[in-house]
């Protein structure tokens, strides 16, 4: 698949804007949502046909490992990167996960995306200190690759599974993946990642009627730091001095 610049795109190839930003940065989260889809066994078939969906435009195999030295074709990344049990991810694995989810659809979702990969490629210039080309506002629903899922507005960049996976790609390498999942040695990414230092590990303080107030106001200042515990004893003092409204 030949790389062309936007000057030397023929009629009908993608503009910058079609082509999804396809960067280096873009890359490296798709490859953690495919990680990430890979680990989890909650995806579903939208969850995969909208990765295959972005990845028709962005196109990780063209800009990693390296921009300079690209794999250049998809099942060459996706059988270096990832394994499904023992087996690289090539075509005939991808088909079989989709089957999974939609019996006998496997073939012909993954006939269309290779067909719409071999679309020429409009490669997006990279800049710095200023938008990338296509970075205006984009038309409701478009998908990005850091919100491929299903449950998109819990799957943004911080502590999302895709952004942790790619973090946790980029830090210790794919054989990460293999750590991750049921029985495995942690049960989440989140697990992983607060694991390898990349995230932190989430505090729970559970309050109940019977729990002992100074344990608890204890723990909440743990929490929440002096000034925003000060801020919380003064709403709890307006709630406890306001006065009550009965109604009939």
């Amino acid at each position: 698949m030949k790389t062309l610049t936007k000057e030397q795109a023929r009629a009908g190839a993608m503009t910058a804007d079609e082509a999804g930003e396809g960067t280096v940065e873009r890359a490296l989260q798709i490859e953690g949502s495919m990680a990430a889809l890979l680990s989890r066994q909650s995806s579903s078939l939208e969850d995969w046909t909208n990765l295959l969906k972005v990845m028709r435009t962005t196109r990780p195999w063209m800009h990693l490992p390296t921009k300079g030295k690209p794999y250049g074709e998809v099942f060459k990344w996706t059988q270096t990167q990832f394994k499904v049990g023992d087996e690289p991810l090539g075509r005939e694995q991808l088909v079989r996960i989709i089957n999974a989810y939609a019996p006998n659809r496997g073939k012909p979702i993954v006939a269309e995306f290779e067909a719409a990969i071999e679309q020429p490629y409009v490669a997006v210039a990279e800049t710095h200190g200023g938008a990338r080309p296509g970075s205006g506002p984009k038309p409701k629903g478009s998908s990005y690759p850091d919100n491929l899922n299903s449950c998109q507005s819990d799957r943004q960049r911080g502590t999302s599974a895709d952004y942790l996976m790619a973090q946790l790609i980029a830090k210790v390498g794919t054989d990460v993946v293999e750590q991750i999942g049921p029985g495995r040695q942690f049960p989440s990414v989140m697990a992983a990642a607060v694991h390898y230092g990349i995230a932190k590990r989430r505090v729970r303080y559970e309050v109940t009627p019977d729990c002992n107030t100074g344990n608890a106001a204890a723990r909440i200042v743990e929490v929440l730091g002096p000034d925003k515990a000060a801020e919380l004893v003064a709403a709890l003092t307006v709630c406890l001095t306001l006065p009550t409204t009965e109604t009939n």
